[in-house]
């Protein structure tokens, strides 16, 4: 697909039918890491991954490629992962909104009765919100928390809608790409290297990032076309 999409703005229902056609059988998750590092406690980091457990050991250096920007925090602990979004653009655009709140026009306004958009709590609280907005409020999301530790930040967040799910589970139970491809691994690292960002970060310096040349995978016959993400500086 040759057309030109800005994260956080909307996706015509056509195109989004066709995306998620192409895209069944796929997982794509936003996630939320949390510093273990004393030096920098409170720290925390926003993602988009199609394998948690992969990506998590990617942060904490047990495997190679990917994760860079985030070495000196090490070692990192996954706080949540939301996932159940259709396609990988819709995935993305949430993870953009999430790590620029004050600059994503579907979550500024939100986000305006913030104190402070950084902080681990915060930052669960913005996600729950930017859930029941409504690019994301019709999604069959689930939230799922890997410790019991951090569901206590979720007691004075916003309700989310009915058809969406919060869970506790271990790493183990999450699931993952179901149609694995060293294709679509190897953009995850490539596409992080280029967008990671973390709250030592002014989003509101930033641009606003867009989608070139987004092209579905695995079609049919299971052939599987280039796909990437570039980004405006």
């Amino acid at each position: 697909m040759g057309q030109r999409r800005k994260i956080g703005s909307e996706i015509p229902e056509t195109l989004i039918a066709e995306e998620q056609e192409a895209e069944e059988g796929r997982f794509f998750a936003c996630y939320l890491l949390s510093s273990r590092s004393p030096r920098y406690k409170g720290h925390t980091y926003i993602g988009f991954t199609v394998n948690p457990r992969r990506r998590i050991r990617q942060h904490n250096g047990e495997i190679a490629q990917g994760a860079w920007r985030t070495k000196r925090k090490r070692p990192w602990e996954m706080v949540l992962c939301i996932y159940g979004f259709p396609t990988n653009v819709s995935a993305l655009q949430f993870e953009w909104a999430w790590q620029h709140p004050t600059v994503s026009k579907a979550v500024r306004q939100a986000a305006a009765s913030f104190k402070s958009p950084r902080g681990l709590v915060s930052k669960i609280k913005l996600a729950y919100t930017m859930l029941t907005l409504p690019p994301w409020q019709s999604l069959n999301i689930t939230v799922k928390f890997f410790s019991t530790q951090y569901t206590k930040h979720s007691a004075g967040c916003p309700r989310l809608p009915e058809q969406m799910k919060v869970k506790v589970c271990s790493m183990d139970e999450l699931p993952s790409c179901t149609k694995p491809s060293d294709d679509l691994l190897e953009n995850e690292d490539e596409w992080c290297h280029e967008r990671e960002c973390d709250e030592d970060m002014n989003s509101s310096t930033l641009p606003e990032e867009t989608l070139l040349d987004f092209r579905t995978h695995n079609s049919a016959d299971d052939q599987q076309s280039d796909s990437g993400i570039r980004m405006n500086e």
